[in-house]
C-alpha cells in the first residue's frame, strides 16, 4: 500500500496511469459498440449452438 501512493506521488506515475485507465475505457467502449461483450450476445450464441 506504501509503494502504491509512493508511486502515485510522481506526476509521471500518474500520467501513466491515467493513460492506461483511458485506453482501457477505449477498449471497452469499442467492445461494447460491437456488442461482443453484452450478456444477451453471448445467450443468443448459446442458444444458437
Amino acid at each position: 500500500m506504501i509503494t502504491i501512493v509512493c508511486c502515485l506521488t510522481f506526476p509521471s506515475m500518474r500520467i501513466t496511469l491515467a493513460a492506461l485507465l483511458e485506453a482501457t475505457s477505449d477498449y471497452l467502449y469499442d467492445s461494447v459498440k460491437r456488442e461482443n461483450t453484452f450478456i444477451p450476445y453471448w445467450l443468443k450464441q448459446v442458444s444458437n449452438d
